[in-house]
């Protein structure tokens, strides 16, 4: 095996990605080395390459935390994999390959599973008793309901899945009625036309809850129109609005009245190695809830190779609105 590697890396926050060779490493205890077959990018790694997101002084950085590949090497004290496992994970949390889907399919799953499961269940996200958790015996998810803003992106298509799993009675979706019976079929019960403008579908939104919407999730939205999504939430209790873009305070001057008792914003992080209370009990069950159907892969498109331009024009697209997504790198 050679001792060296060619990866595209970020060596300066705010520039584009370059390529360069780097030493192959050796895995240390608890870790195995993986030979990478797919490794997604999401938009997140627009912002890591942009303003420095999770990777600020530890450059040069490598993106895509997507990945799917062949363990090559294992450490000390490794007892979950052996040489030649066929893995797939978010980079620091794996798990073996679940049969009848491919690397590409599987590599799709990671981040925005995760980020849709911490927005959902986590303490640090609208809170919602985890089916894994035994405070969930006391959660009456059939009388309860969510609004997620963006379902058709690829963080709101796992979270209508979760939901669903969770046996929530209201999935109500906001997003393009093109893609209305993809989404049912993945389990929103209703869905509302994203073209409309936020005060109308906060009221349609009411028209099927009435007064006690209090879980939103806005899964695309940038603060100047997170207010979709809060507009929708109770008047007469706390609502809870989780976000996965948080640059900047929710644009309240935008809501027809005031929330009388207030809301409280989330911003989500979806990192397993740092949401381990949701991400462990998570990963554990992936492979039997996708063999079941009951997670379903989302769409991707291709980069053949470590082509540097066409990985830059990606992270373009993501950072000036212009893609969305994922995007694969297939080596």
């Amino acid at each position: 095996m050679s001792q060296r590697q060619t990866a595209l890396l970020v060596t300066e926050i705010g520039q584009h990605l370059s390529k360069a060779t780097r030493p192959i490493p050796e895995p240390k205890d608890g870790e195995v080395l993986v030979k990478i077959t797919v490794a997604g990018l999401n938009p997140h790694d627009a912002k890591s390459r942009d303003d420095g997101l999770s990777i600020k002084g530890s450059l040069p950085a490598v993106l895509a935390s997507d990945i799917t590949g062949h363990v090559v090497r294992v450490g000390p004290n490794v007892t979950h994999f052996k040489q030649g496992d066929h893995i797939f994970g978010q980079a620091l949390l794996a798990i073996t390959r679940p049969p009848g889907y491919t690397d590409a399919e599987l590599a799709t799953l990671p981040t925005n599973l995760v980020t849709a499961a911490v927005a959902l269940f986590d303490s640090t996200g609208l809170n919602i008793p985890s089916p894994l958790d035994t405070t969930a015996l006391k959660f009456n998810y059939e009388e309860a309901s969510i609004l997620i803003v963006g379902g058709g992106s690829n963080t709101g298509r796992f979270a209508i899945q979760l939901a669903a799993i969770t046996g929530i009675g209201k999935i109500i979706v906001v997003a393009s009625l093109n893609g209305e019976a993809d989404l049912k079929a993945l389990g929103a019960t209703h869905v509302i036309d994203r073209t409309n403008p936020g005060t109308h579908i906060a009221a349609d939104v009411k028209s099927i809850v009435g007064d006690d919407s209090i879980y939103a999730l806005d899964t695309i939205n940038a603060p100047e129109d997170q207010y979709i999504g809060v507009e929708a939430l109770s008047n007469t209790k706390t609502g809870k609005f989780a976000r996965l873009r948080p640059r900047g305070p929710v644009d309240e001057s935008k809501l027809s009245a005031k929330k009388p008792l207030g809301f409280e914003t989330l911003n989500i992080l979806g990192a397993s190695n740092v949401r381990t209370a949701t991400s462990v009990p998570l990963w554990e069950r992936v492979s039997g809830l996708v063999a079941e159907g009951k997670i379903k892969p989302t769409s991707f498109k291709v980069i053949k190779g470590l082509d540097l331009d066409k990985a830059n024009m990606t992270l373009d697209g993501y950072s000036n609105g212009a893609l969305s997504g994922q995007w694969q790198v297939h080596i």
